[in-house]
């Protein structure tokens, strides 16, 4: 069982900010994007990937650390485990 959150507008795009997915022994955030992709339509995957790679403008967060400087997609899942969908983010201030 991992943790999961969708921030912004993917919370908007999916109906859900918070879950629990079970994933088998071994899952990879591959698999866990598959897994919620079942159970939301296809939207994450639609939204979050190009063909078989992380847009760049996205953010995938496991245990607070990010996939690009861990495994990747192939970045394997422990029970437990917290994931963060996060999409591009903007702003600041101009003075």
């Amino acid at each position: 069982m991992v943790r999961v959150r969708y921030l912004a507008t993917l919370y908007d795009l999916l109906g859900v900010m918070k879950e629990v997915v079970e994933v088998p022994q071994g899952a990879t955030v591959r698999d866990l994007v598959k897994i919620v992709d079942e159970r939301r339509g296809g939207r994450l995957s639609r939204e979050i990937l190009d063909g078989d790679r992380l847009k760049d403008e996205y953010n995938i967060l496991v245990n607070g650390r990010a996939v690009d400087y861990l495994a990747g997609l192939d970045t394997r899942l422990n029970e437990g485990d917290e994931v963060v969908f996060m999409p591009p983010v903007g702003g600041g201030c101009i003075s």
